[in-house]
Parts: C-alpha cells; structure tokens; sequence
C-alpha cells in the first residue's frame, strides 16, 4: 500500500511538471500578423485579442476579436483598373492545447464568425473614377475555420502560425506575434 501511494505522488509530480504551460486560464493575448493570401499576391495585416476564459480538459476555451485588411489593384489590358479593399471584422473561439510538453508549443483550432466588407473603385485610363457594377466580391458574413499554433519564447512573448479556411474565397496562411496583457 505504501509503495502504491508513494507511486501516485511521483505520477502526480510528474504530470504536474509536464503539464505546466505558457497559456493559462484568464492569460489575454493581443497580437498582430501577417497574412499570405492568393488573391491579388498581397499581404493580409490583422490584429487579434483572445481572452482564455477557462481550463477545459488538456487546454482552455478562448474567446476573443479579429480584424484583417488588404487591398489590392487589378489593372486591365485598356489601362483601366480596379482597387479591392477588404475589412473584415470578426469574434473568435479557439481551444488551445495548453498542456504539451513544457507548454512552450501551444497548438489551437478555432471558429471565426464575422462580417467581411468589400469597397471597390474602378479607374479608367484617363484616371476617372466610373461607377460599373461588380459582383466578383461582395460584402457578408464571414465564417472561418482556424488551425494554428503557439511558440512561447518567453513567458509572455508568442510566434504564431494560423491556417484559416473560409468563405467570401478567404484562406490564408499568417505569420504573427502574440504578446500576453
């Protein structure tokens, strides 16, 4: 009986050591990233907030905003052009495996829902902008679907990786940093 005792202290030690992670339960990121996106070869910027609101499990639940912004120029063989500006506003759930390793690698999928906001403005060759009718992109809800993870460098500096595949034609890979508030 003794040694079984004595073996559930050590294995509660151990795991307890193990389990130790950067990403806690009420720990506040806020962060900014870069997006690599197909449309037009331009970069994404964001900014994103996520507030881990609970321990579930091998993670914690966060709950959080986002915000994404490119523009780019289709430039047509007449010399006229059309300039695409996308917002795109959104709330975000994720679930972080807080409890790998030494907590330093936190790998996360999410759910974003949102609005995504399309302006364009077409330009003809003498640089006169004309109003024509476009219905390549159009402003609506957004949803995503978000896979990504966490290196903590230090205990409140992360990198950060996200694949996210959506509707409105938005799947991008993003690169970004993650500090803790």
């Amino acid at each position: 009986m003794k040694i079984n005792l004595k073996l559930i202290i050590i294995m509660i030690i151990a795991v307890s050591s193990i389990s130790f992670s950067q990403l806690k339960e009420k720990d506040n990121l806020l962060g900014g990233s870069l997006g690599f996106w197909a449309k037009g070869n331009v970069p994404m910027f964001g900014v994103n907030f996520e507030s881990n609101i609970t321990q579930a499990g091998v993670g914690t639940v966060g709950l959080g905003g986002i915000f994404r912004y490119y523009t780019f120029t289709n430039t047509y063989g007449n010399g006229d052009s059309r300039r695409y500006s996308f917002s795109s506003f959104g709330a975000q759930l994720n679930y972080n495996f807080n409890q790998i390793g030494d907590g330093s690698f936190v790998p996360y999928l999410g759910l974003v829902v949102g609005y995504n906001n399309v302006n364009h403005t077409y330009t003809d060759v003498s640089r006169n902008a004309v109003y024509i009718t476009d219905i390549s992109y159009s402003s609506g809800a957004w949803i995503w679907g978000q896979l990504g993870m966490r290196y903590f460098f230090s205990p409140r500096v992360a990198g950060s990786l996200r694949l996210g595949l959506g509707n409105n034609d938005f799947n991008t890979l993003e690169l970004g940093m993650d500090f803790k508030l």
